[in-house]
């Protein structure tokens, strides 16, 4: 069996993957879709969303855009700058 290599991430990596988890789950609940709903929907387990909702730097980066792109995440700068404009 092949050894694990440990990573170690950079801590804005590691707040860049918080936000877009807490972002993904946020939005997941705010439309009222369940964890499996939203996991069907993107071809990927319930526990690979619980993964992705949990930070987990392992997971596919196309699986989490998909994710965040079924839950309709909204650009954070683009939420931003909004705000401002009102």
């Amino acid at each position: 069996m092949p050894k694990s290599i440990v990573r170690s991430y950079s801590r804005y990596t590691e707040e860049a993957l918080t936000l877009l988890a807490k972002l993904i789950r946020a939005s997941r609940l705010e439309k009222r879709m369940s964890a499996q709903e939203v996991a069907d929907r993107a071809g990927i387990s319930r526990g690979m969303l619980s993964r992705i909702e949990k930070a987990d730097p392992k997971c596919e980066i196309g699986a989490t855009f998909e994710v965040a792109r079924i839950a309709t995440v909204e650009d954070p700068a683009s939420i931003r700058a909004t705000r401002m404009l009102v």
